[in-house]
């Protein structure tokens, strides 16, 4: 692969750890994003998803949600895994279905940021391939062997 990933997220939304949590919250919500790396310096410290936001919050009324104020530094998920821009495709969707995450930072080699990749841009990379072509995929559906009591 060339020197940049054609589907990263090059315009990345990020947060400083100092940040509260319901202030990050409301950043994601305005932003339609379900994550936000951290940064101090150009210096990815971690990644802060809706899941981190969700697991630390309680419901309110109607559908709101009551997001704590803690720092974003205490609720994101440390020393993410991440790649660097010369990453194959291959690679990026194979880790990030093994690891069940959605987005994978990209950094330099000195691990400054450069871009985001998350699963929705894999779904559009798809797209560019053949996008009238069928799902080359055979469906069979099992139904669950549920034990009894």
């Amino acid at each position: 692969m060339n020197a940049t990933l054609p589907m990263m997220t090059r315009d990345v939304i990020v947060v400083p750890p100092e940040l509260s949590l319901d202030a990050a919250w409301a950043v994601m919500r305005r932003e339609n994003v379900h994550h936000l790396p951290v940064v101090r310096g150009g210096e990815l410290l971690g990644m802060l998803s809706d899941r981190d936001v969700l697991r630390r919050s309680t419901p309110g009324k109607g559908d709101e949600l009551v997001v704590p104020s803690t720092l974003v530094g205490e609720a994101m998920t440390p020393a993410p895994i991440v790649c660097e821009a010369d990453v194959s495709l291959g690679h990026l969707v194979r880790l990030m279905a093994e690891r069940r995450i959605d987005a994978i930072p990209i950094v330099t080699p000195s691990k400054r940021l450069i871009g985001l990749v998350t699963s929705t841009d894999l779904l559009f990379s798809l797209v560019g391939f053949d996008d009238t072509r069928p799902l080359p995929i055979r469906f069979e559906l099992r139904r669950a062997e549920i034990a009894k009591a």
